[in-house]
């Protein structure tokens, strides 16, 4: 098997998963996310994710550390920590320990693969980020799992499950790539497939 190929059908959709599902399961607090990672794993769908998404989970588990950390072992009051939150003071042990477990929980699931834009395609996020109400986050994510050729992107974020199709409606994408919630990739994978096999 060649390096960075995986095992499984050339034909399986590609799928792009934002953050929040990322983030989902990694802290185990959404079921609903461990088990689409595992469905992924049993269908041997090609799951994809970025460097974007690797950035915000790090400044999320940060965030988090430096709560723990400053609320609850120090007694911080609440207004004092959002004060603080910019100039965050974690160790090199608590920094080594947020890419642990990160680094962990890539190694567990090595079936997502990063994906990112290229210098070309700087120039669909400039017109995306000027034409739209989504974040700039959102907009990278988009713009890579549409250069990417994935078939869904999912996400649990409405409003950019609702925005991200208005673009690609708009964009005559929406055909090869579609945006959606958990609980609908599925069957979002299958209108994506039987349109694109029409297209």
């Amino acid at each position: 098997m060649q390096k960075g190929k995986r095992k499984g059908n050339e034909s399986s959709p590609r799928i792009y998963v934002d953050t929040n599902i990322l983030q989902g399961a990694i802290s185990g607090r959404n079921t609903e996310d461990i088990l689409f990672l595992n469905k992924a794993k049993e269908k041997e769908w090609k799951v994809y994710t970025s460097i974007y998404s690797l950035m915000e989970l790090l400044d999320v588990a940060k965030d988090r550390k430096f709560l723990m950390n400053s609320v609850i072992e120090r007694w911080v009051d609440v207004s004092t920590f959002l004060q603080g939150r910019k100039a965050k003071d974690l160790s090199k042990d608590d920094l080594q320990d947020i890419t642990k477990r990160l680094n962990n929980f890539f190694l567990n699931n090595k079936i997502i693969e990063f994906i990112n834009i290229k210098d070309a395609d700087w120039e669909l996020v400039k017109k995306i980020g000027e034409s739209s109400n989504l974040h700039s986050s959102d907009v990278l994510h988009l713009v890579t799992a549409w250069v990417g050729n994935c078939h869904i992107l999912v996400t649990h974020d409405k409003e950019f499950i609702k925005e991200g199709n208005r673009i690609l409606k708009e964009e005559k994408v929406y055909v090869s790539l579609r945006i959606c919630d958990v609980d609908k990739a599925e069957e979002t994978i299958m209108e994506v497939t039987i349109a694109r096999a029409l297209d």
